[in-house]
C-alpha cells in the first residue's frame, strides 16, 4: 500500500506538471522548473525500485546533521512546476535526522496539501531553529480539516478526508517522524487550510563540527 501509494503520488505529479506546460511552456523559467521537477520525480521512481528489489536492501540510513534549509529549497524547487510553492528557509539550519526519511516526508505533507488546494493557492514550507528544536511547517489554503478527522481518523492508515485519496501519506509521515526522535502536529481549520508541523531535535555543536 505504501508503494502504490508513493506511484499514485508521482503520476499526480507529473500530471499537474503536463497540465501546467499546456498554459506556462513558453516561460523560460517555467521550463527550468519544469526539468527540476522532471528529474526529482526521475529519482523518486528509482528509489521505489530500490525498496522494491532485494538486491537492493540496505542497512538504515545512519543519523546526521541535515541542512533543513538546503534540503526545503531544493524540494520546493523540484514541485514548482507543479503547483504555486514557496520556502522561507535561509542560513544553515541543521537539525539531527535521516535525509532521505526527511525529504520523504516533506514529499507526503506537501503533496497532501497540492491535492487539498485549489489550483492558484500558494504552498508555503517555512524553516525555523527554536533552541534545540528545529521546526519545519508546511502550510496551505486549502479545504482544512475537522477537528474530529484530526483526532480521530488523520494519522490512521487508509483512512482520508480527500476523494481519491489512500490515507497514507500523513501515517507514514508520522511514522517516519518519530522514528527519528521528532514529532508532528497539525492545526486546521475547515475552509481556511491546515498546517502540519515537524519537529526535530537541533543538531549539537559536536555533531555539526564533525
Amino acid at each position: 500500500a505504501f508503494i502504490l501509494h508513493d506511484i499514485k503520488n508521482l503520476v499526480s505529479q507529473l500530471t499537474l506538471v503536463a497540465r501546467n506546460a499546456e498554459r506556462h511552456a513558453d516561460n523560460p523559467a517555467f521550463r527550468v522548473d519544469m526539468v527540476a521537477t522532471l528529474q526529482d520525480s526521475a529519482d523518486r521512481m528509482n528509489a521505489l525500485l530500490a525498496r522494491l528489489s532485494q538486491t537492493h536492501a540496505a542497512p538504515s540510513e545512519p543519523f546526521q546533521p541535515v541542512d533543513v534549509a538546503a534540503l526545503v529549497n531544493r524540494v520546493v524547487g523540484a514541485r514548482r512546476a507543479q503547483h504555486p510553492i514557496a520556502a522561507q528557509a535561509t542560513g544553515q539550519v541543521l537539525a539531527r535526522a535521516q535525509l532521505a526519511r526527511l525529504e520523504q516526508v516533506l514529499g507526503h505533507l506537501i503533496q497532501n496539501g497540492i491535492e487539498a488546494s485549489d489550483r492558484d493557492a500558494p504552498i508555503v514550507v517555512a524553516v525555523a531553529a527554536n533552541g534545540a528544536t528545529i521546526a519545519i511547517d508546511v502550510i496551505d489554503q486549502g479545504s482544512g480539516m475537522s477537528p474530529a478527522f484530526v483526532r480521530h481518523q488523520l494519522f490512521r492508515p487508509f483512512a482520508s478526508s480527500k476523494p481519491l485519496g489512500f490515507g497514507i501519506g500523513a501515517f507514514e509521515a508520522l511514522q517516519l517522524v518519530e522514528a527519528m526522535g521528532g514529532s508532528l502536529d497539525v492545526f486546521s481549520r475547515e475552509g481556511e487550510g491546515t498546517r502540519f508541523r515537524i519537529s526535530l531535535p537541533a543538531a549539537d555543536a559536536m555533531e555539526a563540527a564533525a
